[in-house]
């Protein structure tokens, strides 16, 4: 921009003549922008319409012409405390005869209350006392009535779900470590919901969803573990066959899902043998080589990690000593890593804040905390996850851990070889092979020979007989369900489906809804010897002529916003007002004058008189029903006012809501009640040429885009051009505005100039 002199020699006013005669100037772009600012109240009058419009095209115009929305169905129940009802369309208006026999419920098992838990001493020997049970308890340390303990660890409890094909199994090895919170898990792991409550020292299982084909089975049973002469477990015992797979597969490190897996192909196994050996095999074989990658995945990111570490240990001390200007040999302390690590964000008090060894503990404990994060963001980078995967596929060696420095010793539970790796895999591979032979040998599926074990969880066995639950020893009421005796033992409410007798047939489902022949039943209670609950189904015209009040209020809704911008007052002599028009006027005001121009904006629009058009000529035409007589919407009902200022806005003839026609004979209703089919005939006709009309509408042309009843496309171009218009205007006035500038400036250095001449001259003549 040129150095503008503004009137220092002339005495005048050049930035008040420079933007007089600008404002001349810009009436051009102003108009430009008055044009633009209009169009885009347009755009936005007309996307406000459209939405309107396509959102009564796609719902209620859509519904009513739909022959399967006047064929709504009512249904009533005599007796709604025990049956409810819903009819579909695919109803049969008649009456059915209902007896409810049985509701459909979920099993659920209440524990009884779980005596106590053995205490140690500080020696491990078991003691008199006794304690509560919680979720960290073991399972061999819990004790029933009489004060010992049921369990062993030997113990195995089978759990299964579902009935026929979609049994599953499970089973749960109790060891020494087996805890309360064990056994839960395997019961939501089985699809149940289960807790145990440690307040009411209680178990609560239940399934998840009701039906006799959701009950589930809970029982124990003794593995065999035979001792040696020198009094180790026999290694073809039972337990020790368990032990010795679950081993090779890393079981107890496995994730939650692949513990599920492996589960279920052990039960398999156990399970009459339901999988077969070689798929076990090399699932639980995939399972071993799976967990064998992830942990060297692990020692190579940790063996990284410590390389990672060790240079940001080292960078540390060199940032310390540099910022300090410390001698290179000077060895850091306390003092020197807290002010650091107290300038990078880490709360370390003074040291005369702490006791003893204190401060050194948390100035030590900051410094890892920094260097872990420093790690973790250095094996992040490009360089560290390239050594990363090369130590994954070739192993660490003894000289790559010399090389970073690190102490063998300390470091040799990390190192491993490729090759190493896979001869332990493929010697692992043989051992899994033939400890599943041997398991799916010896191990049969579980007996109930050691119930009592359950026991000492408040439960006992519950298996079933003749495809219901039952529980040995023990007698279930007329319901099917097993009460508790007292407060150690359990009680259990059967799995049952809801049964019910339509029109003399039985039907059932696991749940208490039942659907049949088009009517949805909410079984709510069982009928009395001899009693039935009638459910009686009819048209229902109410839903109908809902339907058809729904349509004529959103139509009549559009066509009053269409008829109001198209027969709005001109808003000639209103132009967009400027940012100085506008500051002299309050703000109500100018809302009021642009909202008349706004209103104004869709004044006798051919886009939106055809829109109207297609709105009134559709639904004031006229159809030939199948009784061969020509209706239109007058004759069912629905007309329109005399007045014809309302511009074709629909009433519903005796309807209550319509003041003006509220007094009249509903003819519609009587005609739903009489004649439904003339009805949906007509309405459906008419309504579908309406349908058809704005589909073609509001197809995509070079215009406007698709569902869009306006030329969205034409005005997006439009604007565009005013915007480029206005830049083109905006860059020619600056260069208007520079070149009065330079004029002026140059005039400016002239006077200057003549002013130093006359000095000069009258300096010359005094002397």
């Amino acid at each position: 921009m040129p150095i503008r002199m503004t009137g220092l020699n002339s005495g005048l006013n050049t930035e008040s003549i420079v933007a007089a005669l600008m404002s001349a100037q810009r009436t051009k772009q102003t108009k430009v922008e008055n044009k633009k600012t209009k169009l885009e109240w347009k755009q936005e009058v007309w996307s406000s319409l459209n939405t309107k419009i396509y959102d009564f095209y796609k719902g209620s115009l859509a519904k009513i012409r739909m022959q399967s929305n006047y064929r709504t169905k009512a249904a009533t129940s005599s007796n709604t405390s025990k049956v409810t009802a819903k009819a579909s369309s695919n109803a049969a208006t008649g009456n059915y005869a209902i007896k409810v026999n049985q509701i459909a419920s979920a099993q659920s098992v209440t524990g009884g209350k779980i005596a106590g838990v053995r205490v140690k001493d500080d020696k491990g020997e078991y003691t008199t006392e006794k304690a509560k049970a919680n979720s960290k308890s073991k399972l061999i340390d819990l004790i029933g009535a009489d004060g010992t303990s049921q369990f062993t660890k030997n113990t195995q409890i089978k759990i299964t779900t579902g009935e026929g094909d979609n049994v599953k199994t499970s089973y749960l090895d109790v060891d020494e470590n087996t805890t309360v919170q064990n056994f839960v898990d395997k019961l939501t792991g089985m699809g149940l919901n289960a807790s145990f409550d440690e307040k009411q020292q209680r178990f609560f299982i239940s399934s998840n969803k009701s039906g006799a084909g959701n009950k589930f089975t809970i029982s124990s049973g003794e593995m065999t573990a035979d001792k040696l002469d020198d009094g180790t477990l026999d290694p073809n015992s039972q337990k020790a066959v368990s032990e010795t797979l679950k081993n090779l597969i890393g079981y107890n490190s496995l994730s939650g899902t692949d513990k599920t897996t492996a589960d279920n192909l052990l039960a398999g196994l156990q399970n009459n043998g339901k999988k077969k050996v070689d798929d076990v095999i090399d699932q639980l074989t995939t399972l071993a080589n799976n967990k064998t990658e992830k942990d060297v995945k692990q020692k190579a990111t940790d063996f990284y990690t410590a390389i990672a570490k060790k240079q940001e240990s080292e960078n540390l001390d060199r940032d310390i000593k540099e910022k300090e200007s410390f001698p290179t040999d000077r060895v850091l302390g306390d003092d020197d890593y807290a002010k650091y690590l107290r300038q990078n964000g880490y709360m370390i008090k003074d040291q005369n804040e702490y006791k003893d060894n204190e401060y050194h503990e948390a100035v030590e404990k900051a410094k890892n905390d920094y260097l872990d994060k420093k790690a973790k963001k250095l094996i992040k980078t490009e360089p560290f996850k390239n050594d990363i995967q090369n130590a994954i596929e070739n192993g660490i060696t003894d000289n790559m851990v010399s090389n970073a420095k690190l102490d063998p010793e300390e470091y040799k539970d990390v190192k491993f070889t490729f090759d190493n790796r896979m001869l332990r895999t493929l010697d692992t591979n043989e051992k899994i092979e033939k400890a599943v032979n041997q398991y799916a040998t010896i191990m049969p599926d579980v007996n109930n020979s050691n119930g009592n074990a359950l026991k000492s969880l408040g439960l006992g066995n519950i298996t079933t007989k003749d495809g219901n639950i039952d529980v040995p020893g023990k007698t279930a009421d007329k319901d099917g369900n097993f009460n508790a005796a007292n407060d150690e033992d359990m009680a259990v409410v059967g799995a049952k489906d809801t049964q019910i007798i339509y029109n003399g047939a039985i039907m059932t489902s696991d749940t208490t809804n039942i659907s049949v022949a088009g009517l949805e039943l909410n079984v709510l209670s069982t009928t009395a010897e001899g009693e039935t609950v009638n459910i009686s189904v009819t048209n229902d015209t109410s839903a109908i002529y809902d339907t058809i009040k729904d349509f004529v209020t959103e139509y009549n809704s559009i066509l009053t916003e269409m008829n109001k911008y198209y027969g709005a007052d001109s808003a000639k002599g209103y132009d967009v007002l400027t940012d100085e028009e506008k500051e002299a006027m309050s703000e109500s005001d100018v809302e009021k004058w642009e909202t008349k121009i706004k209103d104004s904006l869709l004044r006798r629009d051919t886009t939106l008189s055809s829109i109207v058009s297609s709105f009134r000529n559709n639904m004031m035409g006229t159809y030939t029903a199948s009784n061969g007589k020509k209706y239109a919407l007058s004759s069912i009902g629905i007309s329109t006012s005399s007045d014809y200022a309302e511009g074709g806005l629909l009433h519903i003839k005796g309807d209550e809501d319509d003041s003006e026609y509220a007094d009249e004979d509903n003819i519609l209703k009587k005609m739903l009640d009489e004649d439904p089919n003339t009805v949906m005939e007509v309405l459906t006709h008419l309504s579908n040429n309406l349908y058809q009309d704005l589909q073609k509408k509001m197809s995509s042309t070079k215009m406007s885009g698709a569902f869009t009843f306006y030329n969205d496309k034409e005005m997006a171009s439009q604007l565009s051009d005013y915007k480029k218009d206005i830049s083109k205007w905006q860059d020619k006035f600056n260069e208007m505005e520079d070149r009065y500038y330079k004029q002026f400036t140059a005039m400016e250095k002239a006077l200057a100039n003549m002013q130093s001449q006359q000095n000069s001259l009258a300096n010359l003549l005094g002397s």
